[in-house]
């Protein structure tokens, strides 16, 4: 099981079905050209889709319930693309695992793929010839050796919006339908965010009236986290005055944030801790970047969450590493949900 490409061919597919597509397009004059395509399209990255096997790979049984995640990279010293699978049951049984490299093949003026792993313990190994390239998807013709058995596969893997592919699999020249799955892209920023309970409209009023208002929105689609606040004065029109935006950091593995305003302050931060406590949530985070003409500021900021209000409190407000309270920075903020 396998491979394959920079797809997810898989055993578990009983997403839906459909016909393996029949205009496979041309195929590229080069591996540049090859790479290019996946960089254009995000390809790379971690993959996942969840299914029930069908009675497809040699040794393989149907009917179980699996997680495939697949992670997809580019290696630039060497031009050549890689791919992996690991596939396994909710009770952690391992049911596939696996790799392969693509690359150019000089001879045939085509990109081939060579990968091996592990099917239900037992090793296969194979190879694959990419037959066509379209706008959003690629053919590949892929050859199985497993457990004394040869078995040709064609497989076709199409790119279906920014974060979102499937991959639609049969045995070559059998009869019905190809077995089709859809994977998407890991999104560990919303994957920890996603309970907060952060978007939303939440408003407060200063003293003066000035209503001010934070809007906080998924964009990028739910990649990115994004607060943005606008103030309105008695009788004025709303200006914008700042955005934070929240992150995913693959460097460091963690949620990142970057502050921004209209005085110029570039902050930038990361969530240290994500707790709940009944149907309240805490996130913690430090900051530290650049105001108030070129001085450093740091902080550590609580944000405490509940369906109605959020509550924000700094500590150890610091300029230039020395302790600094802020008119602002020694009480808590509070503003509530209007939306």
């Amino acid at each position: 099981m396998k491979h394959l490409t920079s797809g997810i061919i898989i055993a578990a597919s009983l997403a839906f079905t459909g016909t393996v597509a029949a205009d496979q397009g041309s195929t590229p004059a080069s591996m540049e050209e090859f790479v290019h395509w996946h960089l254009d399209r995000g390809a790379c990255g971690t993959w996942s889709d969840v299914g029930v096997t069908e009675a497809m790979w040699v040794g393989i049984p149907a009917g179980l319930e699996v997680t495939n995640t697949q992670k997809t990279w580019y290696d630039v010293p060497t031009g050549e693309l890689y791919n992996s699978h690991h596939m396994e049951t909710e009770d952690g049984r391992v049911i596939s695992t696996g790799s392969n490299v693509m690359t150019w093949d000089a001879d045939r003026k085509a990109v081939v793929s060579a990968g091996s792993g592990f099917d239900m313990g037992k090793p296969y190994h194979g190879t694959s010839v990419l037959t066509g390239m379209t706008g959003d998807s690629l053919t590949w013709e892929y050859t199985e050796q497993s457990q004394g058995k040869t078995t040709v596969y064609q497989n076709v893997v199409t790119y279906t919006g920014l974060n979102t592919r499937t991959n639609a699999v049969k045995v070559k020249g059998s009869d019905g339908e190809a077995w089709t799955s859809e994977a998407t892209r890991s999104n560990p920023c919303k994957a920890t965010l996603a309970a907060a309970g952060l978007p939303g409209t939440w408003d407060s009023k200063r003293p003066d009236g000035t209503i001010d208002r934070q809007v906080v929105s998924w964009v990028a689609d739910d990649h990115v986290l994004k607060y943005e606040r606008s103030a309105k004065s008695p009788g004025g029109d709303w200006k914008s005055e700042s955005l934070f935006v929240w992150y995913w950091d693959p460097a460091y593995d963690h949620v990142a944030t970057l502050y921004l305003d209209a005085h110029g302050t570039v902050i930038h931060g990361k969530v240290d801790s994500i707790t709940r406590n009944g149907n309240a949530v805490t996130i913690v985070a430090t900051h530290e970047g650049s105001r108030f003409g070129g001085l450093t500021m740091s902080t550590q900021a609580t944000q405490v969450i509940t369906p109605k209000t959020l509550t924000t409190t700094f500590q150890n407000m610091s300029l230039d590493g020395v302790r600094h309270p802020m008119s602002w920075s020694e009480g808590a903020q509070t503003v509530d949900r209007v939306d």
